[in-house]
């Protein structure tokens, strides 16, 4: 019989008067929640805002004015909370950083960093877009793991950092990588590196495609490039993803909601914290559950968040105690992102959810369904009015929580 681990409950706010109870032991469910509302309908006021103030697990949230951060760092240290800062506004002079490539193990015993863990980086910075010719993201993804791997493998320590894979990436076009390789076969013969270059240039003869290919790459890159994004991997205070399921900690990371060009740079981040926090709950618990559960808020997530198989990942986080809160503006949105199929696996991962208001008729018919209304009751509700929706319970029309009062 699986022993029940000590858990004290805690509660989460999904609407006024309405809880939820966060131990799954007792409940039955799952604490992922989904979150749908048009801009101004009340996703951060009514849903973000206050589970901060009640925080009892430990958090990623993004915070697209800083405002977040500031109000709720007195609060939460004051709850016990180590408050940690990423600001994307500022990389250089971010308080904390984080090397994506840090994610990468490496086994002292075999001298060799490990393979899945490249693929993983490499499919997270190069995320599929080409959907109905996925040659392309196939081709960009081995030449990918090509460029990493060599970094890791053949550079001095200090220089394993994604704007290196970027400089080396520039030599791609004038053959001057393919005869790097070539030298460093000869001293690395069961390099990685090469494999996977030789699995890219026997599937890519033609100059044309190499070309596409280069020019996909480097628009993938680009991000990278700049000092800012240097600093960022090199800054001395880094993000330990695992520490967030030993401690209450609080991760802010202060984007732009007017510029979006760290939005990639933002997906890597979303999809290492979920491989490293399960791979901690894996190996570092008997029981295969973090110590404290990590909620990740994605906001805005259907506009921006590309996480390399979220569906799958949503699917097997609940028992390492990992959850998610997806913001959305529509369904629409969700499935012009991840696809009908994806987009619905992902909704139907999230026992609870909470219908904020909008206009968008696709998801009017959706909502409309599930509570049993017509579609033109649910674009007419009120917009103090919101239905909320969990697994096991009948649909209810709730009205909103509003933080500010």
């Amino acid at each position: 019989m699986t022993q029940k681990p000590e858990q004290r409950d805690t509660y989460r706010i999904l609407a006024k008067n309405k809880t939820m109870n966060n131990n799954t032991w007792v409940t039955g469910i799952n604490n992922n929640d989904l979150i749908i509302g048009v801009s101004g309908a009340g996703k951060t006021r009514g849903y973000v805002r206050p589970n901060l103030k009640c925080a009892s697990d430990s958090i990623i949230v993004a915070d697209t004015k800083n405002s977040l951060h500031q109000e709720f760092r007195p609060i939460l240290e004051e709850a016990g909370y180590e408050v940690w800062l990423m600001d994307f506004t500022d990389m250089k002079n971010s308080p904390m950083g984080y090397n994506v490539l840090s994610a990468i193990r490496y086994d002292e015993n075999t001298d060799r960093y490990n393979e899945q863990d490249i693929m993983t980086v490499a499919q997270a910075a190069a995320p599929a877009e080409c959907y109905k010719d996925p040659y392309w993201d196939y081709a960009a993804w081995l030449e990918m793991e090509a460029l990493i791997a060599y970094v890791l493998e053949a550079l001095p320590r200090e220089e394993h950092h994604m704007g290196s894979v970027a400089r080396l990436a520039g030599f791609l076009s004038n053959q001057v990588f393919a005869r790097m390789l070539a030298e460093w076969e000869e001293v690395y013969p069961d390099s990685i590196a090469v494999r996977k270059w030789n699995l890219f240039k026997n599937g890519s003869r033609a100059q044309t495609t190499q070309g596409c290919i280069e020019l996909m790459l480097g628009e993938k890159l680009n991000i990278f490039t700049t000092e800012g994004a240097k600093a960022f991997a090199l800054n001395p205070h880094q993000v330990d993803f695992a520490k967030m399921g030993r401690k209450k900690i609080a991760l802010f990371l202060n984007i732009s909601d007017m510029d979006r060009s760290q939005d990639k740079f933002l997906n890597m981040i979303y999809t290492q914290a979920f491989h490293i926090l399960c791979r901690s709950a894996d190996k570092d618990y008997a029981d295969h559950r973090l110590k404290v559960p990590v909620r990740i808020i994605l906001d805005d997530f259907a506009s921006n968040t590309t996480i390399p198989d979220f569906d799958k990942i949503i699917s097997v986080i609940r028992s390492r105690e990992i959850y998610v809160s997806i913001i959305l503006q529509s369904i629409t949105q969700l499935y012009g992102m991840y696809g009908l199929e994806k987009g619905q696996t992902i909704i139907n991962n999230c026992d609870n959810c909470l219908y904020l208001g909008g206009q968008d008729v696709e998801t009017a018919k959706y909502i409309a369904v599930k509570a049993n209304k017509t579609a033109n009751t649910i674009l007419e509700m009120p917009v103090t009015d919101a239905y909320l929706f969990t697994r096991g319970q009948k649909p209810c029309k709730v009205e909103k929580y509003d933080c500010s009062i």
